[in-house]
C-alpha cells in the first residue's frame, strides 16, 4: 500500500473512530448479533465520511481502490468494513470482471447480512450491468451451500432486475437459478428470494406473478410475503391461497 493510500485509509479510520458512540455500538452489535468490534457510527455518517474523504483525495483508480478496500476491511471493525463496501459502491465504474474475486473474499468474511447486502445487492449487481460475463460467477455463488455466498448469488440480481435493460436479459437467468432454492430452509436465503421478486414485480408484475404462482406452494412464508407486496389485490390473494394450499405459508 503506497503512502497516499495509507493516508486515505488512516484519515477515514480516524474519522470513524471519532464519530463513534459507545451506546450505539452496543445496540448495533446486539442487533446484528455481531462478533466484530463496533464504533457505533450510523450508515448516513459512514457514507458522509467516505464521501468527504473521496472528495478531498479525488476519485480512486482501480489499483488504489482495491488496495484501500482491502486495507479498510482488514481490521475486524464493522464501520471500517462498511466503509470499504461503500468505497467500492462509489467506484464500481472502475471495477473489472475479475474483481468478483475481491468481492467473494469479502463476502466470505462478512459474517453479517448488513455487509453482504451492500456488497452483493449493490456493488455486485451494478457490476453485472457493466460486465455481463460475471453472471456465471453469481450463478456459482447461488448454487453454493454457504449461507452468505448463496444469499449473495441471489441479491446480485436485485439491481439488474430493476433496470429497464437488465430485466429482459436476466429474468430467466435469475428464475432458473432461484427455482431450486425456494425450499432452502434458511431465513436469509428465503428473504433474499422474496426481496428480489418484490423488486422485479414493481415494473414487471405479470412476469413475476406468472412465474411465482405455481411455485408458491413450495415457497416459504417469508418469500411469499415479500414477493406479493407490489402485486394487485387479486393476484396477491391468489398467491397467498396457493401458498396455504401447498403448505408454503410457514415462516
Amino acid at each position: 500500500m503506497d503512502a497516499s493510500t495509507a493516508f486515505l485509509v488512516d484519515e477515514l479510520s480516524a474519522g470513524l473512530r471519532g464519530a463513534g458512540d459507545p451506546r450505539a455500538a452496543e445496540s448495533t452489535k446486539r442487533y446484528l448479533k455481531s462478533d466484530l468490534q463496533h464504533h457505533g457510527v450510523g450508515m448516513p455518517v459512514i457514507r458522509r465520511l467516505v464521501a468527504d474523504t473521496v472528495r478531498a483525495h479525488g476519485p480512486l483508480d482501480r489499483p488504489h481502490l482495491v488496495s484501500c478496500a482491502r486495507a479498510l476491511w482488514r481490521p475486524e471493525v464493522h464501520e471500517s468494513r462498511m466503509a470499504a463496501a461503500i468505497l467500492l459502491e462509489r467506484h464500481v465504474r472502475v471495477l473489472e470482471a475479475e474483481d468478483t474475486a475481491l468481492l467473494e473474499d469479502l463476502l466470505r468474511d462478512s459474517r453479517t447480512w448488513a455487509l453482504v447486502d451492500l456488497l452483493a445487492g449493490s456493488v455486485a449487481g451494478r457490476l453485472l450491468l457493466r460486465k455481463p460475463a460475471v453472471v456465471d460467477t453469481y450463478l456459482r455463488w447461488a448454487a453454493e451451500d454457504h449461507q452468505w455466498i448463496r444469499r449473495s448469488g441471489i441479491l446480485a440480481f436485485l439491481v439488474p432486475l430493476g433496470d429497464q435493460d437488465g430485466f429482459p436479459r436476466y429474468w430467466h437467468v435469475f428464475t432458473a437459478s432461484a427455482d431450486p432454492l425456494l425450499e432452502d430452509p434458511r431465513f436469509f436465503v428465503r428473504k433474499a428470494l422474496g426481496w428480489v421478486l418484490r423488486q422485479a414485480s414493481r415494473k414487471h408484475p405479470d412476469e413475476v406473478y406468472g412465474w411465482f404462482l405455481p411455485r408458491a406452494g413450495r415457497s416459504s412464508g417469508v418469500t411469499v410475503r415479500e414477493a406479493v407486496r407490489h402485486l394487485d389485490a387479486a393476484r396477491r390473494e391468489a398467491v397467498l391461497t396457493a401458498s396455504r394450499r401447498g403448505g408454503g405459508a410457514t415462516p
